[in-house]
């Protein structure tokens, strides 16, 4: 029989349930990711997880949750030479720290989007539990990842597969085959969904002109002169990174000797030079000018536009216009060289510039926009378009280095004033201890 206390119990259970189910609902829900931040590479520094300090780095894995289970996820760790660079074994730069364990200088990599909500009590997982990794973006949305030392559990998960045997690179969104014999230039590079006929880019190009001794015998040195050879390889499902030994050749002798590291992330990829420039060598070059650009394959109608140039794009379509030689004037600079290409073909992409060290010279934009001009080596002739940096000489001795950051996705929404800031914007990061 029911009675007004039993109907009350009734309601007050009733209550409760839904209370419970709301707030399991919220504590698994998490808002979801943008394209622009979905793929982006979250790196801690090592001396900012102090419990994993002085381990060996086979030890930890890293989880999160994931419908409404605690799993493993796809990570990383990336050991560093003094030089601030990934270190490899029989280079000649030395690690920082041990070997095979974790120091401050290495770096834990993951993918945002791989982190979950925020782990409850009752989450139970092998191994134990040392950091809380909790990264909040610009609306105050807050995902957590969690490192585990001495787990079983491992993702198998691969967003970067590298075959050093077919000198090949696959992810998701892009394919890369390097020339086996110099891997500055591509075999093949394929995009994911790109709406086009064939390769949409031909070639990464590295030039320097300089004169040897006086200005008066200038000559230029291209892929064929700058020849870049694998010497090691780390490969890891979030970043795989290749160690080349970039050689400057002339009349047959190698003139300077220059490390460039190759970082392949899921829709990126970074050209990491770095170099000591011995003096008696650099005496010999005479004004020297550096380019690094990447030349397109028939890609018109193209629109570009750059940090400091002209709000109306300028448009791919086999001569250089008036509005185009602006862009080649006032594109970029040092602090503001962010360039962003649509090929209205499923694909945009974005460079961006960096100074490594203390040493820097001019930056300027290099451009063309020509469908007879054969400029080899390269696959395909013309420059439809031809884009990148062009470096006002160098210095005269000591350390000197850059990055190119190449993002690639199958469209960015809205201006590229704003998404450029985007794209290198990452979320504010806390890392804790659970009790």
């Amino acid at each position: 029989m029911s009675t007004p206390f039993t109907r009350a119990i009734k309601h007050f259970v009733f209550g409760l349930l839904i209370l419970s189910s709301s707030y399991s609902q919220h504590a698994f829900s998490i808002q979801p990711l943008s394209d622009i931040d979905a793929f982006k590479t979250i790196m801690v520094d090592g001396f900012e997880l102090p419990n994993a300090l002085g381990y060996p780095i086979k030890e930890f894995s890293l989880a999160a949750i994931i419908d409404g289970e605690m799993e493993p996820i796809p990570f990383q760790i990336d050991e560093y030479n003094e030089g601030g660079a990934i270190y490899f074994e029989g280079w000649d730069v030395p690690i920082a720290g041990s070997k095979d364990v974790v120091d401050r200088e290495d770096k834990l990599l993951f993918t945002y989007k791989d982190a979950g909500p925020r782990r409850q009590d009752d989450h139970r997982y092998d191994g134990d539990i040392i950091h809380e990794i909790a990264l909040t973006n610009s609306l105050g949305h807050t995902r957590y990842a969690y490192l585990v030392r001495k787990s079983r559990l491992r993702s198998d998960e691969q967003y970067v597969r590298y075959s050093a045997e077919e000198a090949l690179v696959e992810t998701d969104f892009y394919s890369i085959a390097y020339n086996k014999e110099n891997h500055i230039n591509w075999d093949d590079f394929s995009i994911v969904n790109y709406d086009g006929d064939a390769n949409p880019f031909d070639a990464l190009k590295i030039r320097i002109e300089t004169g040897i001794i006086s200005t008066f015998a200038k000559t230029e040195l291209n892929n064929k002169g700058l020849v870049a050879i694998p010497k090691g390889v780390r490969s890891g499902p979030i970043r795989t990174t290749t160690q080349m030994e970039l050689t400057m050749w002339f009349l047959k002798l190698p003139l300077l000797r220059i490390s460039l590291q190759l970082h392949h992330s899921p829709n990126s990829l970074i050209y990491d030079v770095r170099s000591v420039l011995p003096k008696t060598h650099r005496s010999m070059l005479a004004d020297p000018n550096i380019f690094i650009s990447l030349e397109g394959h028939s890609l018109y109608g193209t629109e570009l536009r750059t940090a400091l140039g002209p709000k109306t794009p300028g448009i791919t379509d086999g001569k250089l216009d008036a509005n185009e030689r602006i862009f080649i004037t006032s594109g970029v600079s040092k602090t503001e060289n962010w360039i962003w290409a649509s090929t209205k073909r499923n694909l945009d992409f974005v460079a961006f510039f960096d100074y490594t060290g203390e040493q820097t010279e001019e930056l300027s934009l290099h451009y063309n926009d020509d469908k007879d001009l054969v400029d080899p080596p390269e696959r395909f002739p013309g420059q439809l378009p031809n884009v990148g940096y062009k470096i006002h000489s160098l210095p005269e001795s000591g350390y000197f280095g850059f990055a190119v950051n190449i993002h690639m996705s199958n469209r960015y929404e809205g201006n590229p004033d704003l998404f450029t800031g985007k794209l290198r914007r990452l979320p504010d990061m806390s890392v804790t201890a659970p009790l």
